[in-house]
């Protein structure tokens, strides 16, 4: 890896119930008027598969824990629901992220969510919730629209995005193509847990990665391997490189504390634009 070392600067009808979340799942409510049915089996990562084939993979990929699933039985008319847990907040937000999109018409269930006839999808806390019918009837749509605000409203946790999203700048930012990739990130086995978001700026697409690693000491290690080249530097201060890197091209990365930052996408005739963005980063 070629490294030059920059000069560092000084984000209807339901009755009422309760719904627990703990680490055996959660607890749906009931419907009134509606049939529950819940003799699905609870899915786990060791047969997630059984159920949503090579979807899976992505789930898993992101610390999936189990999938508890209840249905309601009116008539003709069903909604199922769906509980997928993961171990965290970030995670969850990362498989929810994953199957967006942002032309969607989002709804403000739980932390961020979307609808459109017969699908219903939002995440909140440790949670990703998936509600669904087969039905075209509004009334229908309506009561799992109802549903869905009433499950997320017991969830624990706040309807906020991961703070750490709020540390993107606005300035260029592709909004709701934000996501949480937990392993593998950039092709680098030991690159883990890593909010990305998307840019563009004068005709230039790229992408800035944020890092949070729980001790200076972690960061400055990672920061060593992805230069191919140990870093060592006094606490606080900033590190700032371009590298050129076997899976991505050129990388532009910052490190200052326990966090590192990685911008990807730009080339090597980028170097203004990808310093202002890392500044910002480092910035806030």
């Amino acid at each position: 890896m070629n490294i030059l070392k920059f000069l560092a600067p000084a984000f209807f009808a339901c009755s009422f119930f309760s719904v627990v979340t703990h680490g055996q799942g959660i607890e749906f409510p009931e419907l009134k008027g509606y049939k529950t049915v819940s003799d699905y089996p609870v899915y786990t990562p060791d047969d997630l598969w059984d159920y949503i084939n090579g979807a899976a993979d992505a789930y898993l990929a992101l610390g999936f824990n189990d999938l508890h699933i209840n249905e309601y039985v009116k008539g003709k008319n069903k909604i199922k629901a769906e509980a997928y847990r993961f171990s965290s907040d970030a995670e969850a937000f990362g498989i929810y992220s994953l199957e967006r999109s942002p032309g969607y018409d989002f709804i403000t269930t739980g932390v961020q969510g979307y609808m459109e006839e017969g699908v219903l999808n939002f995440y909140k806390g440790e949670y990703y919730i998936k509600l669904m019918t087969h039905s075209k009837s509004k009334k229908v749509n309506d009561t799992m629209r109802t549903l869905g605000d009433m499950i997320a409203d017991k969830i624990s946790g706040r309807n906020e995005f991961p703070e750490l999203l709020r540390a993107f700048p606005a300035e260029g930012l592709l909004k709701n193509e934000e996501t949480y990739l937990l392993d593998g990130v950039l092709g680098h086995d030991y690159l883990r847990g890593a909010y990305r978001a998307s840019y563009e700026s004068g005709g230039d697409r790229f992408y800035i990665y944020i890092f949070n690693f729980k001790t200076e000491e972690e960061a400055v290690a990672i920061a060593g391997k992805l230069t191919d080249t140990p870093v060592s530097t006094a606490a606080g201060e900033t590190e700032k490189y371009v590298i050129t890197d076997g899976f991505n091209g050129v990388l532009y990365a910052a490190r200052k504390g326990n966090r590192l930052i990685v911008l990807s996408g730009l080339d090597n005739d980028k170097t203004s634009v990808a310093e202002r963005y890392l500044n910002m980063v480092l910035s806030r």
